[in-house]
């Protein structure tokens, strides 16, 4: 009998209906900035696949007389059912931008597969799976032809303001309930919320998410950014190769929270079709940052070449989510393991450089 596994999901396409596939290849209806948000359920099999049995949308209500007085936001019930899961089951939240090619389905089986595999070991000793919430944007889930790569790409870019919007939403809730179980009427508007958030961008999600960040710097300015998210995780990043070092990409990424994980391999078939046919530069998913010193503290790369072979077709793409040597090691970072005590890591010339070591004979 499959497994039952419950995850959230945002998106910005358009809506189909209520039966599968749910939502399509184009935006919001009302623009590519607007979302609507609900739960999915994934059933998950014991020959290891994922697949969406049913999707609910939280409905939207418009206020009276255009206010926000007696308005039902979708969004309020999201973070209201996932801040009470959070608290009373002592789990971490974790927020997933898919990469190219990746349909509605895809993407919430995605983030039933993270929610199995990426647990956190708590402070008692325990592994918990996290709440996976995961923001899907329009790709068109083709890897081919050369124009569906290019069409995806623009789609993820101006997916940004709607990801920035939903990162508003979740900051200020968040924060506010902190306010408010701490009996406090003002202070901080930043204040670091008491539960865990990460981040995990995989591919071109990483476009979407550089994005999104211009549009958090341009409402919130370079020096008020809010630094909620403990991990952030770029898995496979299909982005420039300096686009940590850049503050008009990446650059500023880590003052949204405590540390930034580039996971990377050269041998990223996919990326290298993205650098050699798709007329990009060097990728950040091939060798991680291209001038370490000038990236943030806070940046960690960890070299994936050695353990990177899924199935052919997946390119050495995939390695975030199918080898158990990357997720163990994504678990001892969830479970604050410090670089240096990671398993199976051996450290590099640069000490924030690392490779997982080749798997045992």
């Amino acid at each position: 009998m499959a497994r039952k596994i419950e995850t959230y999901f945002a998106t910005n396409r358009n809506q189909l209906g209520e039966e599968a596939p749910w939502y399509g290849r184009n935006f919001h209806e009302s623009g590519s900035e607007c979302y609507r948000v609900g739960k999915a359920v994934v059933d998950a099999t014991k020959d290891g696949e994922y697949e969406v049995s049913k999707i609910e949308t939280f409905p939207e209500e418009a206020g009276l007389d255009g206010h926000d007085q007696g308005a039902k936001l979708g969004s309020t019930r999201l973070f209201t059912e996932i801040k009470k899961r959070m608290r009373d089951q002592g789990r971490d939240l974790v927020v997933l931008i898919h990469g190219y090619a990746s349909a509605f389905a895809t993407a919430n089986e995605r983030a039933a597969e993270l929610t199995e595999k990426y647990l956190v070991r708590g402070k008692d000793g325990e592994l918990r799976q996290p709440i996976v919430l995961s923001f899907s944007w329009p790709a068109n889930g083709e890897t081919i032809p050369f124009a569906s790569y290019i069409s995806d790409r623009q789609d993820a870019a101006k997916s940004g303001e709607a990801i920035a919007r939903l990162f508003f939403r979740m900051c200020d809730f968040f924060v506010e309930e902190a306010r408010q179980a701490r009996g406090q009427d003002s202070g901080d508007k930043h204040a670091p919320c008491a539960n865990r958030l990460h981040l995990v961008a995989h591919s071109m999600g990483n476009s979407a998410l550089l994005s999104a960040v211009q549009v958090i710097i341009k409402r919130r300015g370079a020096d008020r950014l809010p630094a909620i998210l403990d991990n952030v995780f770029l898995m496979a990043p299909d982005e420039d190769d300096d686009a940590l070092q850049d503050r008009l990409k990446l650059g500023m990424l880590p003052a949204l929270g405590n540390a930034v994980h580039v996971y990377h391999s050269k041998d990223d078939q996919a990326l290298v079709i993205s650098d050699t046919t798709k007329l990009n530069p060097d990728r950040l998913g091939h060798n991680g940052p291209v001038e370490m010193d000038r990236t943030d503290e806070k940046v960690i790369a960890v070299d994936c070449r050695h353990v990177d072979v899924t199935k052919l077709t997946h390119g050495n793409h995939q390695y975030y989510r199918l080898r158990e040597e990357v997720i163990t090691d994504v678990q001892a970072v969830l479970a604050g393991r410090h670089p240096e005590e990671v398993p199976r890591r051996t450290r590099l010339v640069h000490p924030r450089r690392y490779m997982i070591q080749r798997p045992a004979d």
